[in-house]
C-alpha cells in the first residue's frame, strides 16, 4: 500500500470499520462529527475515511487500496473531489511549497468555506462522491461555521462532509445537529507506547506521554526535535528552587525559541515558543501544588519529586496559596503567548516571580 495514503491507527480500526459498516448502509450520512482528543489520530482517522470514501478499487474491508488512480491522487494532493479544511497556519509545512501560505491564519476562514462553492455544485470529476474534511471544525469562526452551516442543512448530492474536534463544547450546537456524532477515543497508554515502540524504541516513552497528557502523535513528532532534552533542562534548573540562574536560563531559552521560528519557517514541526515554555512552568505549578497540599505524588514530573519535597521544606508554610495565586498569573500569561514581546525580559519575569514564592 502506498505510505501516504492514511490508515487509522490501531485504536481506531473498530471506529472506523463502524463507521465504514454505516456508510455503506442504505441510510449513510451526509456529514460526520469525529470527535477524539487532540494529537491522538484523529487526523489519520478522517483522512483514512475519504481515501475509503474516493477510492476506486477498495479493499474487500471496504479500505482504501492505495494503488487506484483515486488514491494516486489523494497521494498527490491533487484529487478534483477532494477538499481538506483547516487553519492556513498548519500547511506552514507542506511538503508542495506552493501550498504553503504566505499569511497564515489560526482560522477557516469564510473564504475558506466559500471557496467549496464550485466544487460541490458541479458533477464529480471521478464520477464518484466528492468528500470535504474539515479539522479542527472548533476552529471555523463565527461566519465561517454559518456559512458551513447552510450547506448542512441542504447538503449537496453525492458529497460526504467529515469534520473533526477536539471538543464537542466548541462547536455550534446546530453544527452538530446536522452530522452523525463519532467518538473516537484516546490510546491506553499501553497501545500509545506499543505504537510508539514500532516506530523508533526508547525506554521513556510512557514518560513523555505522562508530560503530554497522553498525545501520542505529539510525543512522535516531538521525539525527532530537540523538545524534550530542552524541557529536561529547564525542570532540572526549576528544582534548582533558589539556585537556579535566572539569567542564564532565560538566555538560552531565548535562544533557543528565536532558532525554533527560523525553523518553523522552514517546514520544520513545532518546538517550543512562549507558550510552550509557560505550559511547563504551569505543569510544575500544578505538581508542586500537589505536594504540598500532600495531595499525591507529583503528575508530570515524578522524577523531580524529591527536590520538589526540598523546595516545599525549605519555603514559606503559606506556599501552597502562593502557588495557586502564581497558577493563575501564568493562565493569564498564557493568553498573550504569541504578542511579540521583548522574550528575554518575558522570561526572567517569570522566573523571578517563581523564585519569589519559594
Amino acid at each position: 500500500m502506498n505510505p501516504t495514503v492514511s490508515t487509522p491507527l490501531p485504536w481506531h480500526q473498530t471506529v472506523f470499520a463502524q463507521w465504514l459498516s454505516r456508510q455503506h448502509s442504505e441510510r449513510p450520512a451526509h456529514a460526520s462529527l469525529i470527535i477524539a482528543p487532540e494529537d491522538t489520530g484523529g487526523e489519520q482517522l478522517v483522512e483514512a475515511m475519504a481515501a475509503a470514501v474516493l477510492c476506486e478499487s477498495p479493499t474487500s474491508e471496504q479500505h482504501a487500496c492505495g494503488i487506484c488512480g483515486s488514491c494516486q491522487l489523494i497521494a498527490a494532493f491533487s484529487h478534483p473531489d477532494y477538499r481538506l479544511l483547516r487553519p492556513s497556519i498548519m500547511d506552514m509545512a507542506h511538503p508542495i511549497e506552493e501550498m504553503r501560505p504566505e499569511k497564515p491564519s489560526k482560522e477557516i476562514t469564510i473564504d475558506d468555506v466559500r471557496a467549496l462553492d464550485n466544487m460541490v455544485n458541479q458533477t464529480s470529476h471521478r464520477g464518484g462522491k466528492r468528500v470535504v474534511v474539515v479539522y479542527p471544525a472548533h476552529k471555523l469562526n463565527r461566519n465561517a461555521a454559518n456559512a458551513l452551516l447552510k450547506t448542512l442543512e441542504e447538503p449537496p448530492e453525492n458529497t460526504l462532509f467529515i469534520l473533526l474536534a477536539h471538543d464537542v463544547q466548541q462547536l455550534i450546537p446546530t453544527i452538530v445537529s446536522r452530522c452523525q456524532l463519532v467518538v473516537a477515543g484516546a490510546p491506553s497508554p499501553e497501545s500509545a507506547v506499543t505504537y510508539l515502540n514500532s516506530i523508533t524504541p526508547n525506554p521513556r516513552w510512557a514518560e513523555y506521554l505522562q508530560q503530554e497528557n497522553g498525545a501520542v502523535m505529539r510525543v512522535a513528532e516531538l521525539i525527532r526535535t530537540d523538545y524534550f532534552s530542552i524541557e529536561q533542562n529547564f525542570i532540572e534548573q526549576l528544582s534548582r528552587g533558589q539556585d537556579i540562574d535566572v539569567i542564564a536560563v532565560a538566555t538560552a531559552l531565548e535562544k533557543h525559541i528565536k532558532d525554533a521560528d527560523k525553523a518553523r519557517l522552514a517546514g520544520a514541526p513545532k518546538t517550543i515558543d512562549m507558550a510552550t515554555l509557560i505550559t511547563w512552568l504551569q505543569r510544575w505549578a500544578h505538581d508542586l501544588t500537589l505536594m504540598a497540599q500532600k495531595g499525591g505524588a507529583a503528575r508530570y514530573y515524578p522524577k523531580y519529586a524529591q527536590a520538589m519535597a526540598k523546595t516545599i521544606d525549605n519555603a514559606p508554610a503559606s506556599l501552597a496559596i502562593q502557588v495557586h495565586a502564581w497558577q493563575l498569573e501564568l493562565a493569564r500569561e498564557r493568553r498573550i503567548a504569541d504578542h511579540p514581546l521583548n522574550i528575554r525580559s518575558w522570561i526572567e519575569k517569570l522566573l523571578l516571580a517563581y523564585v519569589a514564592l519559594i
